[in-house]
């Protein structure tokens, strides 16, 4: 559908243009027609498309926020309360034996949502990006068969342009054989890795003959995939010469072609107590973009995810990073180092751009526009479009976009929106919001039986489950710890608890553990949440 908007526009494009007043134009192809002054002639075929005024409440047109790191298949699960922190690395905190420990807190309760609700967890973690601005997300579950359709771009899975999958991902390690011989070739400029490295404590690396530790291990094994499209997650142990390494393999090329750093400060404050070297990324030239990694560790969205960065670059970094930077960090940065796959921008409003869009109340008319973004909460997200279909807002704005089938929502106290979820075409996103709730609370009340059933199903299908009608049954990315495969268990451990489903705004529960935590780094996000500024 068609669609204009007119007010503030913050483009974040090439030459970061804000439009006062500004147009929108976002076409039933799913792109953006034109982004321009709103006093010039609208581009052909917009006669009849409904038109949203903004510009006499000041609200904030964007791009939709890009979250370049997650891991979906565990966002309804809240913040685990680990006991061994700060770990060393990341294949300390997969094995934790003491309560509450990761097996069942967070590897099985995912398993059980997976197999028995799959399409209400889809539904879930759509919606609880929406709520936070987001329009891209990237950490697909693994699946019995292809996902189909989604609230959001699914960065994994997401096919840009023509149908074709140029995105590659890794959460898990691959062998350094692997990544020489095979992953390295397949980044030959129109594609995309994302893989996590060096994930745990900076430490420095002994000279021979001492053994280099895991994490920078990691690091020099990725070395032949140092190439254009390599978007590196965390390296929260990399030095300053590291980076440096990296920069240096690639100094020949395209500066937007360098690389990226994806950057997830809370997580990495949760468990390891300190986050990546992100001056000393950027200083080598290499892009940097925030992402929410998962909700056991981390922020709800990405929206959460900027105030603690914001928090850490005004208190640790001395304000090295300037509002609009920050500000990049979850749009036009992640936009650019996805357009080497995808052709179409997700993080700049250009014309020919994705039409993702997020609408912000201006909070403070004193701020410039990119101070409003940082300091949002989901109180201000007054719309949100994804591929130029209105999928979460006001009831006004809902109505005024020309939004259909939508359920009533609050995500939090005083918050009354309306989210449109189901898409008839799209067999996953068949659910609508209530439905999607009863789902997910009826694998609660019991997970036991609720599991038998799903087996049950995949039992009495038969067929290969890679066809288009089998059972739809999500994998989580992550290490299992304790746990077995789903291939490998008749049952769910006795007495497991399947945690009701994660708040989907930042409250109270959220900043009561993180207040246990005493880390100073994340104990200031609650400042944001509060009246005044932070």
């Amino acid at each position: 559908m068609a669609l204009v908007l007119r007010g503030t526009v913050v483009t974040f494009d090439a030459e970061h243009r804000i439009l006062d007043p500004g147009a929108v134009y976002a076409g039933d192809d799913g792109r953006l027609a034109a982004v321009q002054p709103a006093g010039q002639a609208p581009p052909a075929g917009f006669a009849d498309a409904p038109v949203i005024d903004l510009t006499a409440g000041g609200a904030l047109i964007l791009p939709g926020l890009v979250d370049l790191h997650g891991h979906l298949q565990y966002n309804s699960l809240p913040l685990w309360e680990a006991v061994g922190v700060p770990y060393l690395h990341h294949d300390r905190w997969v094995d934790e034996k003491h309560p509450p420990d990761y097996a069942t807190t967070v590897t099985w309760p995912a398993k059980v949502l997976g197999t028995a609700a799959p399409q209400a967890l889809l539904t879930y973690i759509g919606v609880k990006a929406l709520v936070g601005g987001s329009t891209s997300v990237q950490g697909a579950p693994r699946s019995t068969r292809p996902i189909d359709g989604g609230l959001v771009r699914i960065v994994d899975i997401e096919k840009l342009p023509a149908g074709r999958d140029m995105v590659l991902t890794a959460a898990l390690q691959q062998d350094a054989e692997v990544l020489r011989d095979e992953t390295a070739a397949r980044l030959d400029g129109s594609r995309v890795l994302v893989y996590h490295v060096a994930e745990g404590r900076r430490a420095a690396v002994p000279p021979p003959p001492k053994p280099v530790p895991l994490v920078h291990r990691e690091f020099a094994d990725l070395a032949p995939c140092f190439r254009p499209g390599l978007i590196c997650v965390h390296g929260t142990a990399l030095t300053s010469a590291e980076f440096a390494a990296w920069q240096q393999a690639v100094a020949g090329v395209d500066a937007a072609e360098r690389g990226t750093v994806v950057w997830s400060p809370f997580s990495n404050h949760w468990l390891y107590h300190e986050t990546t070297d992100v001056v000393a990324a950027a200083e080598q030239g290499l892009r940097i973009a925030l992402g929410s990694d998962w909700s056991p560790s981390g922020t709800k969205h990405v929206l959460g995810e900027l105030k603690v960065a914001d928090g850490i670059n005004r208190h640790e970094l001395g304000g090295h990073f300037d509002d609009r930077a920050l500000c990049d960090m979850v749009t036009a940065n992640p936009g650019d180092a996805l357009a080497t796959a995808w052709g179409p921008q997700v993080g700049r409003l250009a014309a020919g751009s994705a039409a993702d869009l997020l609408v912000l109340e201006r909070h403070e008319p004193a701020q410039d526009e990119y101070r409003n973004l940082i300091d949002a909460t989901e109180r201000r997200v007054l719309l949100v479009v994804s591929r130029g279909v209105p999928r979460y807002g006001t009831a006004a704005l809902m109505t005024a976009a020309g939004a259909r089938g939508t359920n009533a929502i609050e995500p939090a106290e005083g918050i009354r929106r309306r989210i449109a979820v189901r898409a008839p075409d799209a067999p996953d996103t068949v659910l609508d919001w209530p439905a999607a709730k009863r789902a997910l609370e009826k694998v609660r009340q019991d997970p036991r039986a609720a599991w038998r059933d799903a087996q049950d199903a995949l039992a009495a299908w038969g067929g290969p489950l890679d066809d288009p009608d089998a059972p739809l049954v999500l994998f989580g990315d992550m290490p299992e710890g304790e746990a077995v495969s789903v291939a490998g268990t008749d049952d769910v451990p006795a007495g497991l608890v399947v945690p009701g489903a994660d708040a989907l705004t930042h409250d109270d529960a959220f900043f009561a553990a993180v207040e246990r935590s005493g880390i100073p780094e994340l104990t200031r996000l609650a400042e944001y949440y509060r009246p005044g500024p932070p």
